[in-house]
């Protein structure tokens, strides 16, 4: 059960709180940062321009240096996500990402808002000349999917047994005693080659890998019977103490895979799992914020991306949607906030949260995911 322990609000700005989270301590940044649009909302009636979204000129710049803090509280293993809606910024944020921090780009997800109540506002003006728009109408956002990594070691594609099968080092004696079959029967490598392909039908491919230093392979019994040994590789007998040695090597370097897939970043698949994610943008009755974000749909990422009992970091927390999705996933979350209002917002809703918690089933299984 959450408690209110499980979560750390601050309000402030995220470059005077993101300092005293210690490194590689959150498990998850998920945030919906300002897009440097200006947010319009109304006021008494009158369209109004929130400011809060507003940062200039110097807008990347400004994203680098929150992307980068992010990256140092990230564990190594760490994802991120961020939402955004203008693309012409988030090309050029894509770019400085890449050469500016650490982070590793992985998916451009779109949150299709469907027929939205802006979508319906905007069919309303189609015959009118003056207000209707001259581009197509975007019904979408779009969450950028980063993993956190070290730029000298990319762990994230190269873990496990893909580094034990490719260390030269690793089952020496089974390469020893190739090489030393080769010369007694003075074949070659390109002999093995012709009479894999007369006996399979397939091209040799395969011997790239079978007793070689690059993703180690050892070749099956019906292979081995059927190439190895009539060409006058060692007797069936020895071939097998030979793959026995093998699998108590494969068995010792089990650890170190297991070392290794915990330096993964976490991805776990579930029900429709593609880059585009149906689910209907909340109603200005039913929104907190302007550009809140449905919590159904945070639940999910949280769930795909960040461990049991994780923390979760939202350094522009808003009316506190993340922090929800947190509490109901069984996560614990860090959210700051420079807007006293939706401070207290978010503080109202995770409190509630917190006291009305009650778990749900169907989530585990795939809800709403379209």
């Amino acid at each position: 059960m959450p408690t209110h322990d499980d979560y750390t609000l601050f309000h402030g700005d995220c470059f005077d709180f993101l300092p005293t989270i210690p490194e590689k301590s959150v498990d998850l940044v998920l945030t919906d940062p300002p897009y440097n649009i200006g947010v319009k909302t109304k006021k008494n009636g009158k369209a109004i321009v929130n400011e809060w979204d507003r940062i200039g000129d110097g807008y990347v710049d400004w994203c680098i240096d929150w992307l980068n803090e992010c990256s140092r509280v990230l564990k190594p293993q760490g994802v991120l996500y961020f939402w955004h809606n203008d693309m012409v910024q988030v090309a050029e944020l894509m770019e400085a990402i890449r050469h500016r921090t650490p982070l590793v780009f992985r998916s451009f997800c779109i949150w299709d808002k469907g027929d939205s109540y802006r979508a319906r506002s905007w069919k309303d003006r189609q015959a009118d000349s003056k207000t209707r728009p001259r581009c197509w109408f975007n019904v979408c956002e779009y969450c950028l999917h980063y993993f956190n990594t070290n730029p000298n070691e990319a762990v994230w594609y190269r873990t496990g047994m893909d580094r034990v099968l490719s260390n030269p080092e690793n089952f020496r004696t089974l390469k020893q005693w190739y090489d030393g079959e080769l010369k007694r029967l003075g074949i070659t490598p390109k002999d093995i080659a012709r009479k894999y392909t007369e006996v399979t039908g397939k091209k040799p491919y395969m011997l790239r890998h079978y007793f070689q230093n690059s993703q180690f392979e050892i070749p099956t019994r019906e292979v081995y019977d059927s190439v190895y040994v009539p060409l006058g590789f060692s007797f069936p007998g020895q071939a097998e103490a030979l793959r026995q040695e093998y699998e108590a090597l494969r068995q010792e370097y089990e650890a170190q895979r297991q070392e290794y897939e915990a330096q993964r970043n976490l991805h776990r698949v579930d029900f429709k799992h593609c880059n585009i994610w149906h689910m209907s943008a909340l109603s200005s009755a039913k929104r907190f914020h302007t550009c809140q974000k449905p919590v159904p749909l945070l639940r999910r990422l949280i769930r795909v991306s960040c461990p049991d009992g994780g923390v979760v970091l939202d350094p522009f927390m808003g009316s506190g949607s993340t922090g929800v999705a947190c509490v109901q996933t069984g996560r614990k979350f860090i959210g700051v906030e420079l807007d006293i209002h939706f401070f207290d917002v978010a503080k109202n809703r995770l409190k509630k949260a917190v006291d009305n918690f009650q778990y749900n089933l169907f989530e585990e299984t795939g809800e709403n995911n379209g």
